[in-house]
């Protein structure tokens, strides 16, 4: 989700009192209950905006893409352009919170989901159609999700636990389901980039100090989901080996969770060091690759996207606090058959 937060001033209600997470939940089919306004709101100035993109395998963004930006930034903003321009006459406005969805985005990952083609013998026999049950419908079905935390430079505030459980709030909202089950779960913590090079120590003990205090606890938190069946596997975006093996060890030391997959961007790296290969085969941490990029949302690129359609909330006080990105697999088919950003 994109959630925008103003300035204080903006913040004030009428009691004079500042409420930064005043915001209505969305809740698996529980839309905002004031009603739809036209583009006349425009003008209006708003705490808080949400929005969430199409399916960009049906609206086509993805086919948009200018090759000459990466690839994930690229498609975020040309999914938020078309929502904007295309759903912001649907908005739904409660105060000073705004949430622009495209309509075509919502709802169960398929209206026929009770029939499936699986591939394979059975019994020696030529593979065929079969019904499923509810409970095997679901296990065919492989949800995704990347979470990044979106920071100005330099700023050295705990990622939110907050903002997590209203990522997957609203994630459950896209998918009509209050108890979504997210198979792969990748946390992207902001301006972390793969470096293949050694940590000095000054830089082993800054890093130590960085997860000990600024993102335990949305890793205990994700833990905990983890624990409870909500989050199948665990994992973090641009670790090198030491960096996952000081995860490791705050993690062990405080009952949390170890990390099982780390994602990292070819851009920044041709090859995968030796070290980082061998350390995750011993861990069992399954080493994937990617092409998102470590800001994939900056602030001057949010406001320019805004600007056209909502002037004043393109104010510069105005920041993107994070982005999830989500894809839904259907593995008896191997097909991609919803993807988008909130």
């Amino acid at each position: 989700m994109t959630v925008i937060h103003t300035s204080e001033s903006l913040h004030a209600s009428s009691n004079g009192h500042s409420h930064p997470h005043d915001h209505i939940p969305l809740h698996s089919g529980h839309q905002l209950k004031s009603k739809a306004q036209s583009v006349a709101f425009a003008q209006d100035t708003f705490t808080h905006l949400t929005l969430y993109t199409g399916n960009t395998i049906a609206t086509g963004t993805t086919g948009l893409l200018n090759t000459t930006l990466k690839k994930s930034n690229q498609e975020l903003v040309s999914a938020v352009e078309d929502t904007l321009v295309y759903s912001l006459n649907s908005a739904q406005i409660d105060g000073g919170h705004i949430a622009v969805a495209d309509q075509r985005s919502l709802g169960p990952l398929e209206d026929d989901r009770s029939k499936y083609d699986i591939t394979g013998e059975f019994n020696k026999k030529a593979c065929r159609k079969i019904e499923l049950t509810e409970a095997d419908q679901h296990k065919l079905i492989q949800n995704s999700a990347k979470l990044f935390f979106l920071s100005p430079a330099g700023a050295s505030s705990p990622l939110s636990v907050d903002q997590l459980d209203l990522a997957l709030q609203n994630l459950g909202f896209v998918l009509d389901s209050s108890d979504i089950v997210v198979d792969h779960f990748i946390l992207a913590i902001p301006n972390q980039s793969f470096d293949e090079n050694e940590l000095d120590e000054a830089e082993l003990e800054a890093f130590t100090d960085n997860v000990q205090q600024l993102y335990l606890p949305v890793w205990r938190r994700l833990s905990e989901l983890r624990k409870s069946g909500r989050i199948g596997r665990l994992g973090v975006a641009e670790f090198s080996r030491q960096q996952l093996e000081i995860l490791k060890t705050v993690a062990v030391s405080n009952d949390a969770a170890v990390p099982e997959i780390n994602q990292v961007n070819l851009h920044d790296c041709c090859v995968l060091p030796k070290d980082l290969i061998e350390y995750s085969k011993v861990e069992g941490i399954e080493l994937l690759t990617h092409g998102d990029s470590t800001n994939i949302l900056p602030k001057a690129t949010l406001a320019s996207l805004l600007q056209p359609h909502l002037p004043t909330a393109s104010d510069s006080t105005l920041a993107p606090n994070f982005v999830l990105k989500y894809s839904a697999l259907l593995s008896g088919r191997g097909l991609i058959t919803r993807k988008g950003y909130i």
